[in-house]
């Protein structure tokens, strides 16, 4: 096969990539009241069905659904590429300097929520599957858009995506998701396990405090000991791309009244961990600080809802994977000079895929300064660059595949 990108790039323009990006962003996806995904889901359905793509949803939980669009292969099987972006965004702040969904295009730039994060790289992949599509010739194997739900909100649509890709035999060859990374490559991220941790007291009247077991001062005398002892493990632990792992304590609640002696305190405790670790060791170590500070049986450590469902590992993949040279090189050959192979602070849902047993990258238009920001926006020259990308790193993907 010897498809130029020339010859597919000819077949569309930086003016449909943004104006397909701006009809995303008008559309409000990020709370049930708007239909969380829908709107997103049936404007994508309606033009790549039009553009010969074979288009059919997926359910991922009541009201939500992934889109998932495939430009059919010479052969049938596995897909070969998925391009990989959520349809959710974060909802609006009050602050926002321009109206969240009215698209603004200024300096250069689409203002509105979720043009960063990340309608505007979902439209760059549409189009690169659009492209692809439009100029032929088919792919060795399939190539498949999914446009996920759920991503905001425990990354179930790339979930329940992998899942059955798993469970059908067809376990995709590569993954591209595209978060907004400046079109810089990131290869590594830290995974994230979030626990709740209710400590158990004996409630008492304020005034005979000796009777009770007051559960907030205990919470205090393990959250003290909790930041002691995660501080020390995080300085003996180091990744040469992710630097040390993290953790933070971010909730507390306890007590009923001033004048009761509380019986339950309960805070919330997130780690952000490294390769190599795991949530039955950082659960295990909890419990065991637990059990020594309180004694067995004083307090209890469970996980988050989701996280004993979806496990939220790390993202670690060589930087000479095949993968990771084919988007660099099709970077490389549109922005006209080498990308970054980087770590990045926050989750994606590459990490997803690549637990599954699907090599991922992540590469997009965009920040991630700007995601969930109030002047969130997007360079309209990043919109058209990660499309050129993605059609880019599809034909050197086709060349592995024969």
């Amino acid at each position: 096969m010897n498809t130029s990108p020339e010859r597919v790039e000819a077949v569309f323009a930086a003016d449909e990539v943004l104006a397909l990006a701006r009809r995303l962003v008008a559309i409000p996806s990020c709370a049930a009241d708007h239909g969380w995904e829908a709107g997103v889901a049936a404007a994508l359905e309606t033009l790549l069905a039009a553009e010969g793509l074979s288009v059919c949803r997926q359910p991922v939980a009541e009201g939500r659904e992934n889109l998932l669009a495939v430009i059919p292969g010479l052969r049938d099987g596995p897909p070969l590429l998925v391009l990989n972006g959520h349809m959710d965004t974060v909802p609006p702040s009050a602050s926002m300097p321009r109206p969240p969904f009215a698209a603004e295009v200024a300096d250069g730039r689409l203002w509105g929520r979720g043009a960063a994060d990340m309608k505007g790289g979902l439209a760059a992949m549409a189009m690169a599957a659009i492209a692809l599509r439009r100029a032929g010739p088919r792919p060795p194997r399939p190539v498949m858009l999914a446009a996920v739900a759920a991503e905001e909100s425990g990354n179930l649509g790339t979930d329940v995506l992998a899942r059955d890709l798993v469970a059908a035999g067809r376990l995709a060859s590569f993954a591209v998701v595209g978060e907004p990374t400046g079109l810089e490559i990131i290869t590594a991220h830290k995974g994230v396990d979030r626990y709740r941790i209710t400590v158990f007291g004996r409630a008492a009247h304020a005034s005979t405090p000796e009777r009770g077991l007051n559960a907030i001062t205990q919470a205090a005398r393990l959250i003290v000991a909790l930041d002691a002892e995660l501080a020390a493990e995080a300085g003996r632990f180091s990744h040469p791309v992710l630097g040390r792992p993290s953790f933070n304590i971010g909730t507390i609640q306890g007590g009923v009244s001033r004048n009761t002696v509380p019986d339950r305190c309960t805070f919330q405790i997130e780690k952000r961990y490294l390769p190599g670790d795991t949530p039955a060791q950082i659960r295990a170590h909890l419990e065991r600080v637990v059990a020594r500070v309180l004694g067995e049986g004083q307090a209890e450590v469970a996980h988050e809802v989701g996280f004993d469902h979806i496990v939220h590992p790390p993202l670690d993949i060589a930087v000479d994977h095949p993968l990771v040279r084919a988007l660099a090189a099709a970077v490389a050959e549109v922005r006209g000079h080498p990308p970054a192979c980087t770590g990045w602070p926050a989750f994606t849902d590459g990490a997803i895929l690549q637990s599954h047993g699907i090599p991922a990258v992540v590469c997009g238009p965009g920040a991630l300064g700007a995601a969930h920001a109030d002047d969130e926006s997007v360079p309209l020259d990043e919109l058209y660059a990660a499309a050129r990308i993605y059609i880019r790193v599809a034909l050197r993907l086709y060349e592995v595949e024969t």
